[in-house]
């Protein structure tokens, strides 16, 4: 079997990396070219497109990486038409996979979506296109799998990789000693430009709250992210640590969390969080004009409520920020409240084992029972 497999991110190599791993455990002949970073290489891919630069977030910072994007376009077309592949597997990454997806369809490739993208939040007539173009969707979240499937769609719900991944670090011996303090954690972001927006805010509102409930602050310090986006952190006793990160949240009383992935993995982990998140203005301007969720979190999406709360754009700021924590710390009933929302959370992502299963759906979708 040949397949196209093509993430454009580093949480979509990783991903499609467990995939193709889970894969060729089960069909040792399997090749794979496409679109990948050094995970997926990693795992066997013919990376024609390297993803590494690719990423980006928000909707006027596309433009900057436009040509590097419809070039890799092209060059994956021209791969998909010389090898022919058996299927395509496209990771998320939704705009570029929307474009490549419809060039693929019209040649005839088979197409499968892992990791489902989330347009139905934001555009419900790309979310009726993939439905009708794929030939298998599988989701991360048992609600996506159900949004597809109203759609027409064939969707599968397979549980996240990530509950593995937590497993694992909980497994692992926290990088700190063991507190004799109240700890609060901070989560700023994976990306620079998250942390220049999310940093000042996030650092201030620790500092009131350090000061008020005698915290000790640890902050996590992303891969790839200098030393010098955590400004002030060292005078103020905040210590930033790179490593062990489940085993903190797991000692955490309280986090401070960006949006992301991180909220899923602090859920995992049981850990009580306030979720934050800042875009450049433009950028938020047109996803409210777009985006049609009455939560961003991921942890309030999969819970269908608001388990954690949210601060967003205006509402992001030091004094909001440290208020609403301050109100979590000074209640154990809101805590324990918290605490048993994330453990539904928790439960509604599923069991280990994702990746296993995200193979065999697409097994089952390409060639029938494997």
């Amino acid at each position: 079997m040949n397949l196209l497999i093509s993430a454009g991110e580093a949480s979509g190599d990783q991903h499609g990396a467990r995939l193709l791993r889970a894969l060729r455990e089960r069909l040792a002949d399997i090749g794979a070219f496409g679109m990948g970073g050094p995970r997926l290489a990693a795992a066997g891919l013919d990376a024609v497109v390297r993803s590494d630069t690719m990423s980006v977030v928000g909707v006027i910072e596309v433009a900057e990486k436009l040509p590097r994007l419809l070039a890799a376009l092209r060059r994956l077309r021209f791969e998909a038409r010389r090898r022919r592949p058996d299927a395509a597997v496209v990771i998320d990454f939704p705009d570029f996979h929307g474009l490549l997806a419809r060039r693929l369809h019209r040649d005839g490739v088979p197409l499968v979506y892992y990791v489902s993208p989330q347009v139905w939040a934001w555009r419900p007539g790309r979310a009726r296109t993939i439905a009708r173009m794929a030939r298998r969707i599988i989701t991360l979240f048992p609600f996506e799998a159900e949004i597809y499937r109203k759609l027409g769609a064939d969707a599968v719900c397979v549980g996240h990789p990530l509950v593995d991944d937590v497993s694992e670090g909980l497994a692992k011996p926290s990088p700190l000693p063991e507190k004799t303090r109240r700890r609060l954690v901070l989560l700023p972001g994976s990306r620079s430009g998250e942390l220049s927006r999310h940093w000042p805010a996030m650092l201030g509102a620790a500092r009131r709250l350090a000061r008020k409930h005698d915290l000790e602050v640890v902050a996590v310090r992303a891969p790839g992210l200098p030393d010098a986006l955590f400004a002030g952190a060292s005078e103020a006793g905040v210590r930033v640590v790179t490593e062990g990160l489940h085993p903190l949240l797991a000692s955490a009383d309280l986090a401070l969390v960006a949006s992301g992935t991180a909220t899923l993995e602090a859920a995992l982990c049981g850990t009580p969080m306030v979720v934050v998140y800042r875009m450049t203005r433009s950028s938020w301007w047109i996803a409210r004009a777009m985006v049609h969720v009455r939560w961003v979190s991921m942890v309030n999406l999969v819970a269908e409520e608001e388990v954690v709360p949210e601060l967003l754009q205006g509402d992001f700021t030091e004094e909001r920020l440290a208020a609403r924590a301050e109100a979590l710390l000074g209640s154990p009933e809101s805590l324990a409240r918290m605490r048993a929302g994330l453990a539904r959370v928790a439960a509604k992502i599923g069991p280990p084992g994702a990746s296993g299963r995200a193979a065999d759906a697409l097994l089952q979708a390409v060639v029938g029972n494997p």
